[in-house]
């Protein structure tokens, strides 16, 4: 149901090209929308020129989902946004503010300021959905670098979290032979389960060297200099993991494999899905907490 938002001010601080279509996202719900370090014109939405102009009187400030930088600036197309606290001490005690990730410059400043910090990175509502441009972008990353098409290339997947099953379930449709390394035995069923080939990461060094491409979702160092050494010279690695990643790009370097760090993908490849994800899911936070009702559909 659009106009669940009606006379709600909120503002898009900040971020990569998901924000303009995060503020559309808002604008089509009803909420009158400020935007913060965009040059783009959006009709509809008021263009901020300071931090503070864009968060005085805002109802739900909207930070970008790698979030606010331990030294309090905003990524943007163009130059970072200073974020002090002192602009945050405009907003109302109690005023949502949605990030993906909140570091410790926002997590201190909202606690003083009695803000209402929510992280979303990890919900399930969102993280589910975004899995679904990670992994496209990602098999248009490999299309694009390898020499072989991925049906029948040997696709490795290392972790099997939300984009890592969403991954695996595309590659498998698309007919390559798709192996999933994960730790958890529970996983290694589902995958299995799915029509994958499983392993665990003890079996890795052993088995990397079948791999025309490997994915990596995990968030830790699991490609070591030692297991990439067992790779083929001809091997792709994209890592999709948080930076720095989980792979030893200094080692990739020295024994020459194609290492590609591609963490963020959704607001590179698919930012107009990407953006109004990020916002459903804020809407429906917001349209929660207000006690509103929400649309039920066919």
């Amino acid at each position: 149901m659009k106009g669940r938002l009606r006379g709600i001010t909120v503002s898009v601080v900040g971020g990569d090209h998901r924000a303009v279509f995060v503020a559309e996202e808002f604008l089509k719900e009803g909420a009158q929308v400020r935007l913060a370090g965009h040059e783009v014109a959006v009709a509809g939405v008021q263009a901020a020129g300071t931090v503070e102009a864009a968060l005085r009187g805002a109802n739900a400030v909207v930070f970008p989902l790698p979030g606010v930088s331990d030294d309090g600036y905003v990524a943007t197309p163009g130059k970072p946004l200073s974020l002090s606290e002192e602009d945050l001490a405009v907003l109302s005690v109690g005023t949502p503010v949605f990030t993906g990730f909140a570091r410790k410059f926002l997590r201190e400043v909202a606690n003083r300021r009695g803000l209402k910090l929510v992280e979303i990175a990890e919900r399930d509502d969102f993280a589910i959905l975004n899995a679904i441009p990670s992994a496209e972008g990602a098999i248009q990353l490999a299309m694009e670098h390898l020499p072989v098409t991925i049906h029948g290339s040997a696709a490795f997947v290392l972790g099997f979290g939300r984009v890592g099953m969403t991954l695996a379930r595309m590659l498998t449709a698309l007919g390559a032979r798709t192996t999933v390394v994960a730790r958890d035995a529970a996983q290694r069923a589902r995958a299995m389960e799915m029509g994958c080939r499983v392993a665990d990461f003890g079996r890795l060094p052993v088995l990397a060297g079948e791999a025309d491409v490997i994915f990596n979702t995990v968030p830790a160092l699991v490609l070591t200099a030692k297991i990439l050494k067992a790779t083929r010279p001809d091997v792709l690695i994209i890592d999709l993991a948080t930076r720095p990643g989980g792979t030893d790009f200094d080692a990739a370097q020295r024994l020459k494999r194609q290492a590609i760090l591609a963490p963020s993908l959704p607001g590179r490849v698919a930012p107009k899905t990407a953006g109004r994800i990020f916002a459903q899911v804020v809407a429906d936070l917001l349209v929660e907490e207000k006690g509103l009702a929400l649309a039920v559909g066919p």
